[in-house]
């Protein structure tokens, strides 16, 4: 389905856990863990004191048997495209549609001048975070609970939030509240940041609330070097010959950082547990899933001269 190569972060070193893995403490010494957060959305990992949700608000359902973490993202054969081993459908075009955030007179020329192509890093964020784009369906997956027209496999979501079916980020909460998916990056919001109907939820493409992307880190600091450091801070990252900012220059999504979402609301699994997990300051500071800090702005102020 999908011919083009995108350009990303690195090559993933598989990792497959077995759903006999229930409770386990992440490694404090590190802030990678993806087992505990949102981005795990496998049967696997779940923490069994009754906490809603176990922390995520969507995992796969326990009937289909999709056990393992990493799938949902990666695969190791059959990757669509090649890097990052990609396991998820892309729309041909679909990246010409966005809208970036071009409207604030303090922006460079060359930060206005931002575009997404195909090759662009945040393509592989916005392939689940436009909130139009399905979720749960997988390019190369032994686990299916149903096909999609191009064959790829449809992986069942627990809860009232997909049943059977492809299931995007723009859909409800639930079928009984009109409250949407705030990582729903997409979506049409209204003056006071909410999403007010299902349609806005789904509109997918309106970025111009969100960060610029998809442009030059060194052409726009030629054209600001009062405002902008002659290289971010440690941590931060920039891509290609020309060191465009991306999605992933301040966020990365295997991150944990001790907390969990149940519903819209924040759960942190070292206090609001019955078991706690381990959740370190260091941890912590990196919420929501950020490459450094922004304890005092730091991660602002890694690129911003301020």
């Amino acid at each position: 389905m999908l011919s083009r190569t995108i350009n990303v972060l690195s090559v993933l070193s598989a990792v497959m856990l077995t759903s006999s893995i229930v409770f386990a403490l992440p490694d404090a010494s590190t802030v990678t863990d993806v087992r505990y957060t949102v981005h795990n959305l496998s049967n696997n990992t779940l923490i069994t004191d009754g906490l809603a949700g176990e922390g995520r608000n969507y995992a796969a359902s326990s009937s289909g048997q999709a056990d393992q973490v990493c799938v949902f993202c990666h695969t190791p054969h059959n990757a669509s495209p090649s890097k990052p081993l990609w396991n998820k459908a892309y729309t041909p075009g679909i990246e010409s549609s966005y809208r970036l955030y071009t409207s604030s007179k303090t922006l460079t020329p060359t930060a206005k001048a931002a575009t997404i192509t195909a090759n662009s890093e945040s393509m592989i964020c916005l392939s689940c975070h436009d909130g139009k784009t399905a979720i749960n369906v997988l390019h190369n997956s032994s686990y299916r609970d149903n096909t999609d027209v191009n064959g790829d496999a449809i992986v069942d979501i627990d809860g009232t939030f997909s049943g059977s079916g492809a299931f995007a980020l723009g859909q409800q909460w639930s079928g009984g509240f009109t409250s949407y998916n705030y990582p729903n990056l997409g979506a049409e919001r209204s003056a006071d940041g909410s999403i007010p109907t299902l349609a806005a939820s789904l509109a997918g493409t309106n970025l111009t609330d969100d960060h610029p992307i998809g442009f030059s880190y060194t052409a726009a600091q030629a054209q600001d070097a009062a405002g902008l450091k002659a290289s971010p801070d440690t941590g931060i990252r920039l891509f290609g010959p020309t060191n465009r900012v991306e999605c992933s220059s301040c966020h990365n999504p295997h991150v944990y950082y001790g907390s969990g979402l149940a519903g819209s609301t924040r759960v942190y699994f070292d206090t609001d547990i019955t078991t706690p997990l381990v959740a370190t300051a260091t941890q912590k500071a990196k919420t929501p899933f950020l490459s450094i800090s922004n304890t005092g702005s730091n991660l602002c102020k890694g690129c911003h001269i301020k």
